[in-house]
Parts: structure tokens; C-alpha cells; sequence
């Protein structure tokens, strides 16, 4: 009967590309990460002047430029 079992050798190199591919990718999706939450804080900074500003001009008319 024949053993149907992976290999120390065939583990290892399974091992090494899925450690390339996670070194790759990563940092990738760290950057996009850190992005998409500066957009976020963007545009909750935005969102709160702008409420500041509609709340001033309601209470204090428009602002003459």
C-alpha cells in the first residue's frame, strides 16, 4: 500500500511561497488601509465645518464676502 502523505520538502515550499505572497501583499493593503481611513477623518472634519457653518448662518445670517 502506497503512502499518500505530503512530503517534509512539498510543506516547506508551500510554506515559503505562502509567506512571499503575504510579504507582498501586506504592506499593500496596510497603505490602502491607512488611506481609506485619512479619507474617512477627511470627511467627517468636512461634514462637521460644514454643519458649523449652515448652523452659523442660521443663527447669524449670511456671510458677506
Amino acid at each position: 500500500m502506497k503512502n499518500k502523505a505530503f512530503s517534509l520538502a512539498e510543506v516547506l515550499i508551500t510554506l515559503v511561497v505562502i509567506g512571499v505572497v503575504a510579504a507582498i501583499t501586506i504592506p499593500t493593503l496596510m497603505v490602502n488601509f491607512q488611506k481609506e481611513k485619512t479619507v474617512i477623518k477627511l470627511k467627517k472634519a468636512y461634514s462637521t465645518l460644514y454643519n458649523v457653518y449652515n448652523l452659523s448662518v442660521s443663527h447669524n445670517g449670511p456671510v458677506d464676502q
